[in-house]
């Protein structure tokens, strides 16, 4: 009797753990870390037509919608109808594993595409798309409470630094930056996303304040940090929340001792040293760095 019992136990336990167990995507994610995106959008397919359960259904879903984001971006600029398809495919599927599952990733991947395809469209053409966006961001960092995502921040950097502001739409290049400072300090330590060291620096060229505006401003936007009432609206004021005292990881003085643009070619140095120091690239940050390269021969 003992011994059918004990099988029994073990049966009912073996299928609980069948039950719970998460999809296993850590061969496709590796494939998407090198680049091989075509080749991990087939192992998600195979994967989604094998889940019995909605919530290894979303963790596929959302992964097949980063995967369009990059699937469009190595389409050649001028292909706007290819890179279309891909965006509004990546939405599509980023829609799908929220309402499968709940989770900030597929908030994250649907903003992402949908915001490529903005890009792509071109700011005004894309502001009715604007509105949605932030809503799904401001559920990331608000709702849900992830701070820790860089995706997440770049996007939201990316919004509000191409929108228009005033009248038109909200677009605020000075919280852009604060975002993106965010962005810069959330990247995962064995990543190295050029992008957004490329991003932060062409937002602090543009802006191009000098050391004593910046020094006054940081001051300013201290206090606005201390009485943020929300995750969305104390993060506009991240890059004074000490008064301009913090010191970047890729700097040697801290943020009120320098320009904009004196930190805007500090930042890219910064990334051209590290490439050198990681040493072969994947072709798609190489293609950045080729960018960095040219903005910094440019600007200094």
């Amino acid at each position: 009797m003992k011994k059918i019992v004990g099988i029994t136990l073990v049966l009912t336990l073996l299928a609980t753990v069948s039950l719970t167990a998460a999809v296993d995507t850590v061969r496709a994610d590796e494939l998407y870390e090198i680049d091989a995106f075509t080749q991990a959008e087939a192992l998600l397919e195979e994967k989604l037509s094998q889940v019995t359960n909605d919530a290894d259904r979303a963790e596929i879903l959302w992964r097949l919608a980063r995967l369009q984001v990059s699937l469009g971006d190595e389409l050649d600029e001028d292909d706007k109808d290819g890179r279309f398809a891909f965006y509004e495919k990546g939405e599509q599927y980023a829609l799908q594993s929220i309402e499968a599952n709940t989770s900030w990733e597929g908030y994250l991947w649907k903003c992402s595409n949908i915001g490529r395809w903005g890009q792509t469209k071109g700011p005004l053409n894309a502001l009715g798309k604007a509105k949605g966006m932030l809503e799904d961001l401001t559920t990331i960092v608000n709702t849900l409470g992830v701070l820790d995502s860089s995706e997440t921040w770049y996007v939201l950097s990316s919004l509000y630094d191409e929108l228009p502001g005033g009248f038109i739409s909200f677009g605020n290049k000075d919280w852009a930056v604060s975002y993106m400072r965010m962005a810069m300090d959330t990247i995962p330590s064995h990543l190295y996303y050029p992008g957004h060291y490329l991003k932060l620096a062409e937002e602090l060229y543009a802006r191009d304040w000098s050391a004593s505006k910046r020094s006054k401003e940081m001051r300013s936007m201290e206090k606005d940090w201390k009485k943020g009432s929300t995750n969305l609206e104390k993060y506009r004021y991240y890059e004074g929340k000490d008064g301009g005292k913090s010191k970047p990881f890729y700097s040697s003085v801290t943020l009120d001792k320098m320009s904009d643009r004196q930190e805007a070619v500090m930042v890219l140095s910064y990334a051209l040293a590290k490439a050198n120091i990681l040493g072969p690239l994947k072709e798609s940050d190489a293609v950045v760095v080729e960018e960095i390269q040219e903005l910094i021969d440019d600007w200094t």
